[in-house]
């Protein structure tokens, strides 16, 4: 599936941001490392889908 530019960088920005809080989370104690990588793992499989 072809994306435009625009809409590449819009989900890499969407997913850095959110990879950012989730990092903060885990160094906050919020979330365990588990649960840490639970949740990476599937931010990684949904913004895969974007790769150019």
């Amino acid at each position: 599936m072809m994306i435009t530019q625009e809409v590449y960088m819009d989900q890499l920005m969407k997913y850095t941001i959110q990879l950012a809080m989730l990092s903060t989370l885990l160094d906050e104690k919020h979330i365990t490392e588990r649960e840490y990588a639970k949740i990476k793992a599937e931010l990684d499989r949904n913004y895969n889908r974007y790769k150019v």
